[in-house]
């Protein structure tokens, strides 16, 4: 997997959705083609154990099908076509299919880095062993979220562990824990890299200049509904100097955000 230490990296969250439907592949490459590093998509199974590229755990916002996504029969799933956008109030139906997570990964083999978040839990396992049978384990980092006060070990014995690169999520770590909690976690399962929400700038130096002597990379989040302080998508659009900059000169490695292109452009690395 592609190091930190060449660049921040800009994570696409599920795409570059505005252009094209969230979690679709051509919402994907079309972030690849702004600028980003890594691509954000979401994967959970429906009634058969197919896993499908879905974020929500209903079908009803993004997709034209409705109810449950685990209720979900194969013979539904190649009706089921995705809405524009976010799907939200005036989305457009697309002629896109729900994406199955096989056919999502093909289409990104070697076009850059993907970043599986698996909804369900009890999904884990089985999306480790498509990245692994399909051979992509060098281009794919797999995440879930534990607790602060967990150390992760219920993933040491899992047949994938150890050749998928695994990220904890720690969003839950109240302000002066941060930097035990996460150390110990990440330390536990050899993560490359960690993503966290924090509640004090000088906890996630502090954090940083423990991490990043061992080569593991912080991952934060500006999404507007997700992220820490004041330090969102919003705000980066006035004043990216004051949000994603701020970040990375406090050490963080990777920012996921719903604005790909216009931090990719504050980075220069695109006109």
């Amino acid at each position: 997997m592609a190091s930190l230490h060449s660049h921040p990296w800009i994570v696409a969250h599920r795409g570059d959705w505005r252009q094209a439907p969230e979690n679709s592949v051509e919402a994907a490459l079309l972030a690849f083609a702004q600028g980003a590093d890594m691509v954000e998509i979401d994967a959970q199974s429906i009634s058969d154990g197919t896993l499908v590229v879905i974020h929500d755990d209903t079908l009803d916002r993004t997709t034209t099908l409705r109810g449950a996504v685990r209720d979900l029969a194969p013979a539904e799933l190649a009706k089921g076509r995705l809405r524009s956008s976010d799907g939200l109030a005036g989305s457009a139906v697309t002629d896109t299919p729900i994406p199955r997570l096989t056919d999502m990964l093909e289409a990104l083999r070697g076009k850059g880095l993907i970043n599986i978040d698996t909804k369900v839990r009890d999904d884990l396992d089985a999306a480790c062993a498509t990245v692994i049978d399909m051979g992509m384990t060098d281009q794919v980092l797999m995440k879930m979220i534990v607790t602060h006060d967990d150390d992760g070990s219920e993933f040491l014995d899992r047949p994938w562990f150890g050749k998928v690169p695994f990220m904890p999520v720690i969003l839950d770590a109240p302000a002066g824990t941060l930097v035990p909690s996460v150390s110990r976690i990440v330390m536990r399962l050899r993560s490359p890299m960690v993503e966290i929400m924090f509640r004090e700038l000088q906890e996630l130096k502090d954090l940083s200049s423990i991490l990043r002597p061992k080569g593991v990379g912080i991952w934060t989040n500006t999404l507007d509904p997700v992220h820490s302080l004041d330090l969102c998508d919003s705000r980066a659009l006035q004043d990216p100097a004051g949000v994603w900059r701020h970040l990375l000169d406090c050490g963080v490695g990777a920012l996921q955000t719903d604005q790909c292109s216009a931090l990719a452009r504050f980075l220069r690395r695109q006109s």
